[in-house]
């Protein structure tokens, strides 16, 4: 007998996508196009990869199990894959060994948003500044 999967319907899978927006713009993530994928996420409610050339990560929605799918757990689950992207070069930069000034670039990057972001979670909406 076959799993039943909680999976996101089309129109939630369109609500996903707009708190993929939200969260981007949020975040200054307007370098990156992050476009939904045709192929459910494997064992997981959602994955990203990466096509770093193109500045494009694609996500995937997948089961979310024992998760009721509802606006709170799609906005969260979007959230969580576009951390990713926003983490994404900082990562990538530690993990190049000779790319120590780049590292302490991005790392202030990174530094940047979330102070704007977190700065305006306290004293009103966020500003967006320059990285």
């Amino acid at each position: 007998m076959a799993k039943h999967q909680n999976v996101p319907t089309a129109v939630q899978a369109e609500q996903f996508d707009d708190f993929v927006k939200q969260w981007q713009d949020l975040l200054g993530l307007h370098r990156w196009r992050i476009e939904p994928g045709h192929k459910q996420a494997k064992d997981a409610m959602a994955s990203i990869e990466f096509n770093d050339d193109a500045k494009l990560a694609t996500y995937r929605l997948g089961d979310f199990g024992a998760t009721p799918i509802n606006d709170k757990s799609l906005s969260q689950t979007a959230l969580h894959e576009v951390l990713h992207v926003f983490l994404h070069e900082l990562i990538a930069a530690a993990q190049d060994r000779g790319a120590e000034p780049n590292l302490d670039a991005v790392e202030h990057s990174v530094i940047n948003v979330l102070e704007t972001v977190l700065y305006g979670v306290l004293h009103g909406a966020p500003e967006q500044k320059e990285g």
